[in-house]
């Protein structure tokens, strides 16, 4: 009786506080559990041999992850914050739906408020399903975690329609099989939104830069110079035109100008296609660590290219290979 009195005394919080991680009943229940794991297994309706159970530590390890976008607003409803939790996926891929699951779950508890995740799946391509879901075990024994998405192609006649402006240089995604005249049609209703310059000049650019993974650099220059005054207000335009330039003169230079100048126009190349890689990377991604801005700051024209080109297929920026 005397070695009980002590064990309960030895609890320095009440018996039924959840914080205390020395509850007696907690701990009372796992010592007996983990030495009749199988009962528990019955109760939950699988009759297994208990030499088939085995335990294993229970401390958890995750590496860092990081969401693609995460918003608070105020639930018109209850008037409580809340978060949305945005991931973006240009084709469905199955492997990331676990960290979709722990990073909303770790969002939860981090934030300290209700948070959901909501999947944009950006273009339709051949693929036949687009995961709303994701199921951990099989049969009656299994969790499943749900989550809303969002088809963006099935939205392309309200975009077309004028109704959703902002999202006007996603049509390129939308189209099954994009062509000049997608990126035209776009560049058309951005000019005719009714939106101010500098609303228009910030879609622009991200209509050129969505529009680089399918199409060359001299197809979107034809394009988006036709309207020489929008240049100076869209920076990756800016860029764009900087780097052919450059590549031009190089190309003069190589076939007689004088060597000096021809570091010049190097030097200014490689600082066009650095801005233009900083600005793509920031839009798809946002803030930029310190140390990958130093890498481009440092890099040559040849380097930033290969991280330009591997970005618009990534998912996130960690998955960028950077060599």
């Amino acid at each position: 009786m005397k070695v009980l009195t002590r064990f309960a005394d030895s609890f320095s919080e009440p018996v039924t506080s959840p914080h205390n991680p020395n509850n007696p009943v907690d701990l009372a229940l796992k010592s007996l559990i983990r030495r009749n794991p199988a009962v528990l297994f019955r109760l939950a309706g699988l009759d297994l041999d208990p030499a088939t159970i085995r335990s294993v530590d229970p401390i958890i390890a995750l590496p860092e992850l990081r969401a693609d976008q995460v918003f608070l607003f105020v639930d018109p409803k209850t008037g409580t914050e809340r978060g949305l939790y945005l991931e973006y996926q240009l084709h469905p891929d199955r492997t990331v739906l676990p960290d979709w699951f722990a990073k909303c779950a770790a969002l939860n508890r981090q934030l300290e408020k209700p948070v959901v995740l909501l999947v944009i799946y950006l273009s339709k391509g051949n693929h036949a399903t687009f995961p709303d879901s994701f199921l951990i075990g099989e049969g009656g024994f299994s969790n499943e975690y749900r989550f809303k998405t969002i088809r963006l192609w099935e939205h392309a006649d309200k975009i077309r329609g004028g109704l959703l402006p902002e999202l006007t240089p996603t049509l390129v995604l939308c189209d099954p099989e994009p062509s000049e005249k997608t990126v035209r049609e776009e560049v058309e209703l951005i000019r005719n939104s009714g939106l101010t310059p500098a609303e228009q000049a910030e879609l622009l650019s991200v209509a050129l830069s969505v529009a680089t993974r399918s199409f060359s650099r001299d197809i979107l220059k034809k394009i988006f110079e036709e309207d020489p005054p929008m240049w100076e207000e869209v920076p990756i335009i800016g860029d764009l035109v900087i780097e052919a330039e450059a590549r031009g003169e190089a190309r003069g230079e190589a076939r007689g100008e004088a060597r000096g100048e021809a570091r010049g126009e190097e030097r200014g190349k490689a600082e066009g296609i650095r801005r233009l890689t900083r600005s793509v990377l920031e839009q798809r991604f946002g803030d930029l660590p310190s140390s990958l801005l130093g890498r481009i700051e440092t890099s040559d024209a040849e380097w930033c290219e290969r991280l330009l080109h591997r970005s618009l297929e990534a998912k996130c920026l960690g998955s960028v290979q950077i060599d």
